[in-house]
């Protein structure tokens, strides 16, 4: 059943043969056909003009019009609608002659069984206008597709292009049609396929099925632009393979440096004994080491965003500037080093030791691009984006620009650069972290860092950081005097390690604290459930750890026993760490990071028992 009432013209002077040929169609009852009569050929022209027929049903002989000059005169307004001519008498070399013409379906003459050869013409036309009107409903949909879809006939030559396929090959309808295609692909398969255009590469998934077109065999191919969806998955990839990594870095952290912080703490203990000590300067120099390590393991943990990072407002051109004369050390002489820093520059907020590595790690990579001498430059400046860009919002951002004129970055490795281990230098040169933790460390400031670089030209990157909101506040310290890093108070230190828990405690006992020691945090609940947890003045407790951890610890000392003071250490902790009033914390509690040294345990202990003493007592 057809969803939509046909409509016919009929062109018909004589009424009597009007009302019959309404009636042989109104006959056919399977099919809803609308008629429209008119008398002249003029008004079945105005008749066109207005309103789209299926079909026109037409007498040669007409007040206004006779013959074939009648068809002559409508079918260049007819369009391709076609026509059946209802005759009277008309000689066989006639009727041959208009059965030529073209948009004629068919001829019927009035005196020769006109009901039945006029009702089977008019259902050919009607199955004409049928196909006609699927087909154009098929055209309609595939232009406005959004998918690239391009029609060839059997031998490959263009037929159709949607305005899709005109965009995605940059080209135009004209100068594709016609143009053989060998898409080389087997018909219902999807292929992959790669098309250079204008602007770049894209990437297309690729569909032929067979088809009929303009009433003929066909093929259609439909290609689908997934450039960014493979970008996006490739993106995703990158995201997984660094969350992996991240997770494999950070456990692997947690344990190097508690390793790290035992090291660090007996080897200053032997450095700082009150005799002089007969491996003194080996003990320096295992301490110089553990920082080294120290450094290392922190480099793991930033490119996989899981390095502490002690977020503060600070002035970018302090750092740059202080990193001047690190910098001269580093570089050869053959190298210029140039430092081009505006007035008035804005604070950013995040960790300044961290922008210090991404600077050093920048340097190091333009030091080797240029073995044989050149130019680095260093620009800092206030910029303001109009607009968002690269996905940062539009706002004010301190602009740090670092370049040198080296060897550049060839086209193989640009989009491999801020992958983590990936290195063009030799083996035992590089680690593959610089870049990729340099990129971490931008991110986790809310930064942007890109490059432009042209080989054998040199190399410039781009570094965007927002603007801090708040102003720069005072970072000064006050030092505590070495006398008064002693104390008698007792410490609970709770720790799954145990090596840094004897470590700590030895540190300790040796400036006079009493310490009892916990394996983790339950084990610390339960002895401060215990007569003897009543003495404990401090609890100090690694922040992960089985069963429970730091963090859920300290909370319940701050329920059970409120007035007790909790500091955390940790070395590798997805907790975000904080600066209140320029100390570091977790969650509002005083933190370390390990590996620290034996002073740094020492202040901060004194510090909390001080502010501990100042206030007043709960009862």
């Amino acid at each position: 059943m057809q969803s939509k009432a046909f409509r016919l013209l009929l062109v018909e002077d004589n009424p009597g043969d009007a009302d019959l040929a309404r009636e042989w169609i109104g006959g056919m009852l399977d099919i809803e056909i609308n008629v429209e009569s008119v008398e002249t050929l003029n008004t079945a022209i105005k008749a066109l003009s207005r309103t789209t027929f299926d079909g026109i049903i037409l007498d040669l002989n007409l007040p206004d019009t006779t013959g074939e000059a009648t068809l002559d005169r409508l079918l260049p307004v007819s369009s391709k609608t076609p026509i059946v001519i209802f005759a009277g008498a008309t000689s066989g070399m006639e009727v041959a002659k208009l059965a030529r013409k073209a948009g004629v379906l068919g001829i019927v003459a009035k005196d020769d069984s006109p009901s039945q050869h006029l009702e089977q013409s008019v259902r050919s036309m009607l199955d004409l206008a049928s196909a006609e009107r699927q087909h154009d409903q098929f055209r309609s949909l595939v232009t406005v597709m959004p998918d690239a879809v391009v029609v060839t006939d059997p031998l490959g030559r263009v037929q159709f292009l949607n305005p899709a396929a005109r965009q995605l090959l940059g080209r135009n309808e004209d100068d594709f049609l016609g143009e053989l295609i060998d898409f080389a692909v087997e018909v219902g398969r999807v292929s992959d396929l790669e098309i250079l255009r204008p602007g770049g590469r894209r990437s297309v998934e690729l569909r032929v099925a067979e088809c009929t077109w303009d009433y003929r065999p066909a093929f259609l191919a439909t290609m689908r632009d997934v450039t960014e969806e493979k970008r996006l998955a490739d993106q995703l990839r990158h995201t997984q393979k660094m969350e992996a990594l991240g997770l494999l870095a950070g456990g692997v952290a947690h344990d190097i440096n508690n390793l790290l912080l035992v090291m660090m703490l007996y080897a200053e203990l032997i450095r700082g004994a009150e005799e002089p000590a007969l491996f003194h300067d080996e003990a320096s120099e295992i301490v110089d080491a553990v920082s080294r390590a120290q450094a290392l393991t922190r480099q793991l943990l930033t490119f996989s965003r899981r390095q502490p990072v002690e977020k503060v407002v600070f002035n970018v051109t302090d750092v740059v500037t202080g990193m001047h004369a690190m910098l001269r050390r580093l570089m050869p002489i053959e190298i210029e080093i140039t430092s081009l820093i505006d007035d008035g520059v804005w604070p950013t907020i995040g960790d300044g030791n961290q922008l210090e590595q991404v600077l050093m790690n920048l340097a190091v990579n333009a030091r080797d691009a240029m073995p044989k001498g050149g130019h680095f430059t260093i620009r800092l400046e206030n910029h303001t984006l109009a607009q968002d860009w690269e996905g940062m919002p539009k706002g004010d951002y301190i602009r740090l620009k670092v370049s040198d004129d080296g060897c550049g970055i060839g086209p193989a490795e640009r989009d491999h650069i801020f992958e983590p281990f990936f290195t063009t230098k030799a083996r035992g040169q590089g680690t593959g972290l610089g870049l990729a933790t340099s990129y971490a460390i931008v991110m986790q400031m809310g930064g942007h860092i890109s490059f432009e670089s042209k080989v054998g030209a040199g190399t410039t990157f781009s570094i965007l950081l927002p603007r801090a909101e708040s102003e720069l506040l005072d970072q000064a310290e006050t030092a505590v005097p070495p006398d008064r890093l002693r104390g008698n108070e007792t410490v609970l230190v709770v720790d799954d390690d145990q090596a840094v828990a004897r470590a700590a405690r030895r540190i300790l006992e040796r400036k006079g604290y009493r310490v009892f020691s916990a394996a983790n945090g339950a084990e610390a609940q339960t002895l401060l459930g215990s007569a003897d947890g009543k003495t404990v003045d401090l609890v100090l407790s690694d922040v992960v750890m089985p069963l429970i951890g730091g963090p859920e610890l300290a909370k319940f000392v701050i329920a059970h026993h409120p007035g007790t003071p909790v500091v955390l250490m940790t070395g590798y902790s997805d907790h975000p760490i904080a600066r209140q009033e320029g100390e570091s914390t977790i969650q509002g509690y005083p933190v370390l990071l390990k590996p620290f040294r034996p002073e740094e345990l020492l202040v901060l202990l004194r510090e909390v028992f001080d502010r501990t003493a100042d206030k007043p007592k709960r009862s």
